[in-house]
């Protein structure tokens, strides 16, 4: 009876704070991860015991989720072919990635002896701010990340992001304003058009694309277990990211986008609340301001080499700012600036760069990792 309650408090929780996310106090400053790590690390608390029934069904139910979400996340990835009518757009996506792994890669580098697990953080930061916490949730599971060092990242993040999100609506695009050119929007453009939300999605849907995605996940998982590759976790989320990006092409996934990312970012609240409740508060909070130093240097680091490259590259203001937030806080966000800065041409292809992020952020925090534990 407790297994039921229990499971259902990590599946209904998420569900409900996704519903009702707008009506939530500081939501739009507190994300709905951030608010289920924070549900996850109550109920830590309250299982004392690592080693028990509470604390095996939430390692279970975190891997599970996690190799859902990231195929239903990745299944519009189609979309962002049309970002080749926006170049500009896509080339200061190019310079926001670079900047972000140039700058995880320089800091984390830097204070390497001072962090046992400094490869794993400089990874999950690269794609943190490559395309959002889906990368960083992934990356960490892929690299058999201790659920605590996910848990501190996450929450320096939710401080560190929150503040330069205060900033994008505030202060930083007058600022930038000032450095960068006016944005002049092009006489003759096809505007992007997402049919994906054009369709009527039936509740069956989300049965067909469960069912799809344990099927082809089953068999890969089989083949690499064949191969006795099963246990590097990093060859598995190279595969699964290629695979659902290969299939997002495919009409049969492509109409069925918008209700696959829905799912997919509700099984990435179930990842994080289940994830945060194997943790013990004691470890959670022990170092994290050595990774609030880390974090923040590099976000703000990856800004700064962002807006000079921009600068050198004649990239326009409105541009640079929907780029940046796509890289660093995904798809959700872009609406927000894109109605801050009164750029409404810009939204459309802001979502689909953020689309580009969830693709390649998982190969750039990977790459991010293997460097640095060579050098």
């Amino acid at each position: 009876m407790l297994f039921v309650i229990f499971s259902a408090l990590i599946f209904g929780i998420p569900l409900i704070i996704q519903r009702y996310k707008h009506k939530i106090p500081l939501s739009d400053f507190f994300s709905p991860i951030v608010l289920c790590y924070a549900t996850g690390i109550l109920l830590s608390i309250l299982n004392k015991e690592r080693d028990n029934l509470f604390f095996n069904v939430a390692s279970w139910i975190s891997q599970i989720s996690i190799l859902l979400a990231i195929p239903l996340l990745l299944y519009g990835s189609s979309s962002i072919k049309q970002i080749s009518g926006y170049k500009r757009l896509g080339l200061s996506f190019f310079f926001a990635s670079v900047s972000s792994a140039i700058s995880c890669f320089s800091v984390v580098w830097w204070f390497k002896n001072d962090i046992i697990s400094f490869a794993q953080v400089g990874s999950m930061l690269t794609g943190l701010y490559t395309g959002g916490t889906p990368n960083m949730q992934a990356i960490g599971f892929a690299l058999k990340g201790d659920p605590k060092l996910i848990v501190q990242l996450t929450a320096a993040d939710a401080l560190v992001g929150g503040s330069y999100l205060v900033l994008l609506t505030s202060i930083v695009p007058v600022i930038t304003s000032y450095v960068l050119p006016r944005f002049k929007k092009p006489v003759i453009h096809d505007e992007v058009v997402s049919t994906s939300t054009q369709i009527k999605m039936e509740r069956w849907d989300y049965f067909i694309l469960i069912f799809f995605t344990l099927l082809w996940l089953s068999v890969l998982l089989g083949l690499l277990y064949a191969g006795d590759l099963l246990e590097n976790t990093a060859i598995i989320l190279f595969f699964i990211t290629g695979i659902s990006i290969v299939l997002s092409f495919f009409k049969f996934i492509a109409k069925r986008s918008s209700t696959s990312f829905t799912m997919g970012e509700y099984l990435l609240l179930v990842f994080a609340l289940s994830l945060s409740i194997q943790g013990k508060w004691s470890d959670i909070t022990r170092g994290s301001n050595l990774i609030f130093i880390i974090t923040a240097v590099s976000m703000y680091g990856s800004i700064g080499l962002h807006l000079i490259l921009s600068k050198l590259f004649g990239i326009d203001r409105d541009t640079f700012l929907i780029s940046s937030t796509a890289a660093i806080y995904g798809p959700p966000f872009v609406s927000q600036i894109a109605t801050v800065i009164k750029n409404k041409y810009l939204l459309m292809p802001g979502i689909l760069v953020g689309l580009l992020g969830y693709a390649i952020g998982n190969y750039i925090g990977l790459a991010v990792y293997y460097l640095l534990i060579t050098y």
